[in-house]
């Protein structure tokens, strides 16, 4: 099967709880869920492409390609509570909620998948729901090469018309349950008994009635179903309910705004790892760039040192042929400069960086630019610089001498510790 594009989304219905499968019944990731039927829906772009009914085992290639995989979670596994919740960090609410409900559900909250929605004047629509059967969907999705999982309220994907309650009658996975939304943040959901035809439409006309306040209802009834329906109307036409034919559309519709989703709190409590499949091949490029610049590098390193060995053994062989019988003690270039410097010296030539050299330069410029004489105080030399210090209140351009001994290739700058103290060395 090629390849389906990261805009791929798998929509699957889970069945209710009372159908059977336990997820306490689950051994070391070994289940039965794969074997359930589920309704589910396949879209390209948010278009539908296929809508049908099969198991997980059936439909595996689907969840291994989907960029996305969306949970319709039962209405009658499902608690919407509204509350009023301090405004608290994302971290910290999602700690307080258990708390926070506790009084409102039987059992205890930590055994509940708890996620809240968006803050709306004060007030947020809280989802609970079994955190062991929505955990135990999440690992076997996620076992079958899911990348992203959301777990929404079936009731909250019900469109809802304006001034309409709407109202859904689905098969899943052989269990009949009507999901009620009775506005954007109310809805519920119950099991039906099958019975005759009559017996069931008269139980789902019962709920509607219970339910709905006198308000008008749409009705969505599946294909094996809506013949009494249609029976029973033809009888009832003010009965307020309008009826209309399951679509998969509208609840992908409604999917996409719905605002609580319960599988981050359970991937967020169970310690959810990042999916490392989804960037095995950026990971792989990266490592292939690494190694290639570990090895350019290398290889540069190598070259150069190859290069160096090669230029000191040049210099080596240099000083031997000027230098015949002299052991090279030092770096050959360092060596050969000290024995110029010593040749030059007895030949009564003088080195730029001398004593006589630079305080006989000194002078010359000193009193070229017009400079008393009388304003040093002393001189030092050490290290090849010659430092002059002058006199306590004496007058003697700095900005003038530069210039004149930059002319003799020198230079010369005043100390950051004494301003006083000048430095004069051969300039480089």
């Amino acid at each position: 099967m090629p390849r389906a594009p990261l805009v791929a989304t798998l929509y699957l219905r889970l069945p209710p709880r009372a159908c059977g499968q336990r997820p306490r019944e689950v051994n070391a990731g070994v289940t039965a869920l794969p074997q359930v039927p589920l309704g589910f829906a396949w879209t390209l772009r948010g278009q539908l492409q296929r809508a049908d009914t099969a198991t997980l085992a059936t439909i595996a290639p689907l969840v291994r390609q989907a960029a996305r995989v969306v949970l319709l979670l039962a209405a009658s596994d499902v608690t919407l509570l509204r509350m009023a919740v301090p405004p608290l960090p994302a971290t910290r609410l999602q700690a307080a909620l258990p708390g926070m409900i506790e009084d409102r559900v039987i059992g205890d909250p930590e055994d509940c998948a708890i996620a809240a929605g968006p803050d709306i004047d004060g007030q947020r629509t809280i989802a609970v729901a079994d955190r062991a059967w929505l955990q135990a969907w999440l690992q076997v999705l996620r076992q079958f090469g899911a990348r992203r999982v959301a777990a929404l309220p079936m009731q909250l994907c019900l469109p809802l018309p304006v001034g309409h309650m709407s109202a859904a009658l689905l098969d899943l996975s052989g269990a009949l349950e009507l999901a009620l939304r009775m506005s954007p943040d109310q809805g519920l959901g119950m099991a039906v008994d099958a019975g005759r035809p009559d017996e069931l439409v008269d139980a789902v006309v019962g709920m509607l009635a219970a339910f709905g306040g006198g308000r008008p209802v749409q009705l969505s009834v599946t294909a094996a179903h809506i013949a009494p329906f249609h029976a029973w109307l033809a009888v009832h036409a003010d009965s307020g309910i309008e009826l209309v034919d399951e679509d998969w559309s509208v609840w992908i519709e409604g999917a996409s705004q719905a605002s609580v989703d319960l599988a981050v709190t359970v991937a967020a409590s169970a310690g959810e790892h990042l999916d490392w499949r989804r960037w095995r091949w950026p990971l792989r490029l990266a490592l292939a760039c690494l190694l290639l610049n570990v090895v350019a590098l290398n290889w540069d390193w190598w070259r150069l040192r190859r290069e160096g060995v090669a230029l000191d053994a040049d210099m080596a062989a240099l000083y031997r042929r000027n230098f015949p019988g002299e052991p090279l003690t030092q770096e050959p270039l360092a060596q050969m400069r000290q024995k110029v410097a010593s040749a030059r010296q007895a030949a009564g030539e003088f080195a730029a960086g001398d004593f006589l050299a630079l305080a006989a330069a000194l002078g010359e410029a000193w009193a070229e630019v017009g400079n008393d004489m009388r304003a040093i105080a002393s001189l030092d030399y050490r290290d090849a610089t010659l430092n002059v210090r002058l006199r306590p209140g004496a007058q003697a351009s700095l900005d003038a001498l530069g210039p004149a001994l930059a002319a003799r290739r020198l230079a010369v700058t005043p100390s950051a510790a004494d301003p006083s103290l000048w430095q004069v060395r051969s300039a480089p």
